[in-house]
């Protein structure tokens, strides 16, 4: 059975290249993020209003990436795994810090809660999470840079409010505090620079998963 490998990192992390050059360098499968949604610009538009709703459905959706990803890695039929650009994990971040900032009210949290343990354990986490870690600023410059329409207001301070989020997770499952992360290995990368040697990463994961 092959692996599956997830990436996380915040909004201008540069996870879309990352995964694709990492995918070509592992020969697996490179299963991306979902850019488009029909709540994207609501969510954008009206946080508070379309928090919940935009979140429940990216949950939906990663559900589907992560069920491809394990027949993918099951399967070995062409690939020797996959590589999943953001997990059912990094999504429940975003959902936890509208839930801190009052978007997600506590019974809609309690709700997500339930269903993201639910969808969890219908599949086998990755067994490597990597976590490309960017300065908010430079996130901030690649967001400005790619001019999605969506994307115009975002702020520094929701990235930094991101990361925060993102840092508390890897160290969360560094200390076994959630079941679902048992056996997880976290790998950080520092990503600030364009264009790093995807090389150097892809031989320690070989070594890491014997492939």
């Amino acid at each position: 059975m092959g692996s599956v490998i997830g990436v996380e990192g915040g909004i201008g992390a540069g996870k879309t290249t990352f995964v694709q050059k990492l995918a070509d360098a592992l020969q697996f499968r490179a299963v991306h993020e979902p850019v488009d949604t029909e709540l994207l610009e609501a969510f954008y538009q009206d946080p508070a209003a379309n928090a919940y709703d935009f979140q429940f459905d990216m949950m939906l959706k990663r559900w589907d990436a992560h069920d491809l990803c394990q027949c993918e890695a099951r399967s070995g039929f062409e690939y020797r795994g996959a590589i999943l650009d953001r997990t059912l994990v990094g999504d429940r971040v975003f959902a936890r810090m509208h839930h801190r900032a009052g978007n997600i009210n506590d019974r809609q949290w309690r709700i997500y809660e339930r269903f993201f343990t639910k969808a969890l354990s219908k599949f086998e986490t990755p067994a490597v999470l990597v976590y490309l870690d960017v300065d908010p600023v430079v996130a901030l410059e690649r967001v400005r840079k790619r001019r999605r329409g969506a994307e115009a207001e975002m702020s520094l301070d929701y990235l930094t409010n991101l990361r925060k989020e993102y840092l508390d997770l890897l160290s969360e499952i560094e200390a076994k505090q959630h079941q679902w992360s048992a056996g997880m290995e976290i790998v950080r990368l520092p990503w600030n620079v364009d264009h790093q040697d995807i090389d150097p990463v892809a031989s320690m994961l070989k070594d890491f998963l014997r492939i």
